[in-house]
């Protein structure tokens, strides 16, 4: 990917991009940038990989509490990491710092 298409595509707003395109698909979907495809696209990678993170946190918390601590607290560990996951990702997403290194 070129510096040039990289910046250009950092500065697409790409929910209002989505909405322009949705209001009027056959002008504004073949008007719309390199850039904002790409914007798009990537947004759409991200999304989906939120909507599989989110996924594995729905199972974990319908992990069974045993009663056995071990077991317990590996359901525990499993759902705070899937937490702390989707909130970065959604971070990601809308371009805040990560806070992973805190």
């Amino acid at each position: 990917m070129s510096k040039t298409l990289h910046e250009a595509m950092v500065e697409v707003d790409v929910i209002d991009a989505a909405g322009r395109i949705i209001a009027n698909p056959k002008r504004n979907a073949v008007a719309a940038s390199s850039a904002t495809v790409l914007a798009l696209a990537m947004a759409t990678e991200r999304m989906w990989e939120i909507c599989i993170e989110a996924e594995l946190l729905a199972r974990a918390v319908r992990l069974p509490i045993t009663g056995d601590d071990h077991n317990d607290h590996l359901r525990d560990d499993t759902i705070q990491h899937q937490l702390d996951r989707v909130t970065e990702l959604m971070a990601a997403l809308r371009g805040e710092p990560s806070k992973s290194g805190e």
